[in-house]
Parts: structure tokens; sequence; C-alpha cells
């Protein structure tokens, strides 16, 4: 397979009726999902996890498909200092990655439902190596840092109306991603898991902090017995939450600093 047979166009997202096209990275045909490199210089830096500091941050957005809404969200990564930010619900077509490089998405080939995306620093821009949009709800992003590479993986879990066949198959693609990780990776799992966990951590004190709120459902007993398959631990952050007041209504962004 040539170049020209993995590269297509794809639309950035726009208001309805001002879309452009442009012509992305290595694109996933069909539906085989495959690393692609990103358009800008790959990994030209460092990120040396003993000395720098790391924030990773998600963010429910609603929606990107409107005119100016992902400049704002740039201006409330600098605000805030962000490396990384895994976007839920950006609702645009295709996937791939806009030209700056700095934002790149997930989603539906026709349809502006769902769809997950990461937005990027200058610096993270500057040490990505690879990614992977998986589905509209799961994407990955590799990262070039030392002592061992940092592989981020964003994912918008289906809501509690969701079957429990679609529960499966969200946590399946998830687990696919990780055996396609590099086993010395660091590897850090954002999103929004539509999901309570609760505050009691009785028998999941292995992957689970003391901070929660509120009861657990059936959709948080479920994303603990796949963190306790993993091994990953959810630590509730609310001293790190910050309301952020966009023009279009609040949301919730959750921040983690390694």
């Amino acid at each position: 397979m040539n170049d020209d047979d993995n590269r297509k166009l794809y639309r950035l997202g726009r208001r309805p009726g001002e879309q452009e096209t442009t012509t992305t990275g290595q694109i996933i045909t069909n539906k085989t999902t495959v690393a692609i490199t990103s358009n800008v210089e790959i990994g030209q830096q460092q990120w040396k996890i003993t000395k720098d500091t790391l924030t990773v941050g998600t963010w429910n957005v609603q929606t990107l498909w409107t005119t100016g809404k992902l400049e704002l969200l740039r201006n409330e990564m600098k605000r805030f200092r962000f490396d990384v930010i895994g976007i839920s619900e950006v609702r645009w077509t295709g996937k791939g990655e806009i030209p700056s490089g700095d934002f790149i998405w997930s989603g539906e080939d026709t349809t502006h439902t769902r769809v997950v995306g990461m937005l990027l620093s200058a610096k993270a821009k500057k040490t990505l190596i690879e990614y992977n949009p998986i589905s509209s709800r799961v994407i990955t992003a590799r990262f070039n840092a030392t002592p061992f590479k940092l592989t981020v993986i964003h994912v918008y879990a289906p809501t509690s109306a969701s079957s429990d066949d679609e529960i499966e198959i969200f946590y399946d693609s998830i687990e696919h991603a990780l055996t396609q990780t590099p086993k010395k990776d660091i590897i850090i799992i954002t999103g929004d898991w539509n999901a309570e966990i609760g505050s009691d951590n009785t028998h999941w004190e292995s992957v689970m902090g003391r901070y929660g709120y509120g009861d657990r459902n059936e959709r948080g007993d479920r994303l603990l017995e796949f963190a306790a398959l993993q091994i990953y631990i959810f630590a509730i952050h609310d001293f790190s939450r910050k309301q952020i007041e966009n023009g279009h209504g609040h949301h919730q962004m959750a921040c983690t600093r390694v």
C-alpha cells in the first residue's frame, strides 16, 4: 500500500455548512486501525519524566461543532497550563489531525455523534510520536519521554442507558489498545466513564482512592472490575477540579499531574 492509499481528506469541525477539507496524516483505511504518524516533526523533544511536570486533563465539551470552540479550548489549556487534554463529545466527522498538529480526533465517518480527541500543548505536540484513532470512543497517543515512553489513552464510555453488549465492546476496545501498547511505556488513561464509583472503597483499596463522592452504580462496578484487572488506580482529586465558564455552560475539567 503506497502513501496515497493511506491518505484521505477529512472535514475539520466547523459550523454546519462552513466546513473545509484538509489532508491529514496517514489515515486509517476501511475498518483497520493502525498507528498514524503525525505531520509535525516526530518526537523532536523529550519529556524528562523525572524532572518535568506533565499535566493531563479530561473535558467533556459537549461539542466542538461550533465556530470558535476549538480556539476557546486552546485558551483554557494555556490558562491552566495543561499539556494534554482528552476531549469527549467532539462531534466532528472522520479522524485525523488538524494542520497545526495540536488536535487529533477519532469519530464516525458521517455522523456527528460521540467522537474523542486530544488537544496538545506546544511541548506535547513536539514530543508526539504517533496516535491511533481506534473508534469514536477510544483514541491513543504515544509521546517521546525518558526514561520511558508515555502512552495516553482517552475514552468516552457508553451511558447507563446503553446495553451491556455496548459496554463490553467498549471495554474490549480499551483492552485491545492496552495490548498494542509497548510493555515498557507509562500508561495514563483519561476519559468520561459515565460511571459512579462512589465513596466506599472497601475491598477496592488497590484501585480506588479515598475521596470519592456519592453511591456506586452498576457501571461503577464494571469500571472498578476493569481497573482491578489492569491494576490501575482511580484517584478522585476534588481539590484539582476546576469549574470553567466557557460561554456555553459549565464543564468540569479534571486535572492529573504526573
